[in-house]
């Protein structure tokens, strides 16, 4: 996965190219968004576990 971050440096999410991926973490909440080739979109919720 590839960082994204912000013009003050802070990470703001995370691609992965290969799975049209877009991952994003805050306050405890992962969320992943997936782009499928049919043109729909998959998201997923998840509490992130310490």
């Amino acid at each position: 996965m590839q960082d994204v971050r912000n013009g003050t440096d802070k990470l703001v999410c995370r691609i992965d190219k290969a799975s049209k991926t877009v991952e994003i973490v805050l306050k405890g909440c992962k969320t992943t968004i997936q782009f499928l080739d049919d043109g729909q979109v998959l998201i997923k919720n998840a509490n992130k576990v310490a």
